[in-house]
């Protein structure tokens, strides 16, 4: 701020203007008294003077003897008959000369400049009193009083400038200490726009203390209520990033004022299609028009999206359009598991049920009478009546994983007794198909946290998997390794392999590989998914790599530790 800005540089210049004024009217106005009471004293000292010397002459009425008293007397002129008696000096004939010419009017006056000197002269006209002109002509030299009025004008134009230094200074130091206050006020009131509030020490109980404390309070106020709206703000800016819906709020032009990221995300999604921000834009503008709330849904690059407009209005203004944008993929993609899901079960169902059927009628109507046919049906009844048996666990183990409602007991177990059990249970299964089976760790002490049961389970699905594709001569293999905190499991085979294309569903439900490369019964589809469902319960991971027509291996990680989520 430029000083000349300042209310201090103000009220001081103003302050010094008045007195600065005052002062030169006083001064003046005393040289003016002064002089003129100087002035006064010499022209009645003049009077007196020519009073006197007027009754002298008039004593005598004998101008001839008047001349020698006359003459006696200092700054006299005598006028007589056109004559003047004098010392006969320069100055009584210069300023007799200026009297002829007429530059004196009235009794007294003053003539300047005469041998440079000022003098204020005195006529008197005796004319009445003598049959002739007379007149006495008496003068004072006021180079005197000159002199003294040059020194009175010097000691009063003194006295003004100290004081006007002195006034000066107090004013300075007494506009400072009412100003700095408000100095104090005006630099809070900076730093409270700033965001820095501050509050200023009373230092008095007149009007600025009182307005310093109006300012406190009015500062904490503030300090308050812009708290208080951050963290709404904040809170509910916090509420809109955590949604997984997008918020959308767009003026009635379908210009974007404010979205969360959600929102944001799909906002950008949005414009990258022209033609469905073409249309995008359109609803916004007609919903804004209509006043009427709508939905509908949108499909943009393998993403089902659902919006909401709802117009924001007050009274008979709209002010824009809020939307809610709500990312329906994994919905979409649940109904539609869902509708495959009991395809899937009916036509899994629907082959073993017309099976059992088939062949019940037949034993039933004596179609087939010969023992070992009967026995052959009555085979397959039970392959089939086991194969739906199976079928109905797993699916009652996915809706308990899926709700998880099932019970994982999760403790301390050794890995290598669960491998001993599988190498027993499977040994002699291996030896009939004509399969080399190993089973290879580089630390004998495999301790660590999971479900005896439910790995159980699942190495017998892999194993069950692996059998059902390999043929004579291949081998499986399991391994086991470790690390600082995972143990690390690959069940490989070298069998037929998964193609690629397969590779990506296979732990999906009721998903199948080409099951006319398969040996023996056929699953169910559903083993995987269960084989990935309880990994992912052991916070672990299972992979797949696999080569066509080389083989197919499955690899476990899981943790040391258990930590429950």
């Amino acid at each position: 701020m430029r000083v000349i800005n300042s209310i201090v540089t103000k009220l001081w210049l103003t302050i010094i203007l008045i007195v600065t004024t005052v002062l030169i009217i006083l001064s003046v106005i005393l040289s003016m008294y002064f002089r003129n009471y100087v002035l006064n004293s010499t022209e009645t000292l003049l009077d007196e003077e020519i009073t006197r010397l007027e009754e002298i002459v008039l004593a005598e009425h004998d101008m001839e003897d008047m001349d020698s008293v006359l003459l006696r007397e200092d700054n006299l002129i005598l006028y007589t008959e056109g004559q003047m008696i004098s010392h006969q000096s320069a100055t009584d004939e210069a300023i007799y000369q200026r009297i002829l010419d007429g530059q004196g009017t009235g009794p007294t006056f003053i003539l300047e400049d005469v041998y440079n000197h000022d003098y204020m002269v005195k006529v008197s006209n005796l004319s009445s009193y003598f049959d002739t002109d007379v007149a006495l002509i008496k003068y004072r030299d006021l180079a005197d009083i000159n002199q003294s009025m040059r020194a009175v004008t010097i000691i009063i134009i003194g006295s003004a400038f100290v004081l006007f230094l002195i006034t000066t200074s107090f004013a300075f130091f007494l506009i400072n200490r009412i100003t700095r206050p408000l100095i104090n006020l005006r630099s809070a009131a900076f730093s409270t726009a700033k965001g820095n509030y501050n509050t200023l020490e009373v230092k008095s109980r007149d009007e600025i203390g009182e307005l310093t404390l109006a300012f406190n309070k009015m500062n904490n106020d503030i300090k308050h209520n812009i708290s208080e709206i951050t963290h709404e703000r904040n809170l509910r800016e916090q509420i809109f990033t955590y949604m997984n819906e997008g918020v959308l709020y767009y003026n009635s032009e379908a210009e974007l004022i404010y979205s969360n990221q959600k929102g944001r995300e799909l906002h950008d999604l949005i414009v990258q299609h022209q033609s469905e921000r073409t249309r995008f834009i359109e609803n916004i503008r007609e919903i804004a028009r209509n006043r009427e709330s709508a939905i509908e849904r949108m499909e943009m690059e393998e993403r089902h999206l659902q919006f909401s407009y709802t117009p924001v209005e007050e009274g008979d203004v709209v002010y824009g359009v809020i939307l809610l944008v709500k990312d329906i993929t994994e919905e979409v993609g649940t109904e539609k598991m869902r509708s495959e899901f009991i395809a899937n079960v009916s036509h899994e169902l629907k082959t073993p049920m017309v099976m059992l059927s088939g062949y019940s009628e037949a034993l039933l109507d004596d179609i087939v009478t010969d023992p070992a046919e009967v026995k052959e049906m009555i085979g397959i009844i039970k392959d089939e009546s086991d194969r739906m048996n199976t079928m109905v666990n797993e699916l009652i183990t996915i809706a308990r994983m899926d709700s998880r409602s099932d019970f994982f007991h999760i403790e301390q177990n050794d890995f290598g007794q669960l491998l001993d059990k599988l190498s027993s249970r499977f040994r002699h299964e291996m030896i009939d198909n004509g399969i080399q089976f190993s089973i290879s760790a580089k630390d004998e002490e495999m301790v660590f946290d999971f479900d005896y049961d439910k790995l159980s389970q699942v190495f017998t699905n892999l194993l069950d998997n692996a059998i059902r594709y390999t043929s004579e001569g291949d081998h499986i293999t399991i391994s086991v390794d470790r690390t600082e905190r995972y143990f690390i499991i690959d069940v490989a085979d070298t069998g037929t392999g998964i193609r690629t294309e397969h590779q990506k569903r296979i732990f999906e439900r009721f998903y199948k590989v080409d099951e006319s490369r398969t040996r023996g019964q056929h699953g169910t589809g559903l083993g995987l998914y269960i084989v990935k469902s309880i990994i992912h319960r052991h916070n672990g991971s299972i992979e797949l790599d696999s080569t066509f027509g080389k083989g197919t291996t499955f690899r476990i990680t899981l943790p040391k530790k258990h930590i429950e989520e």
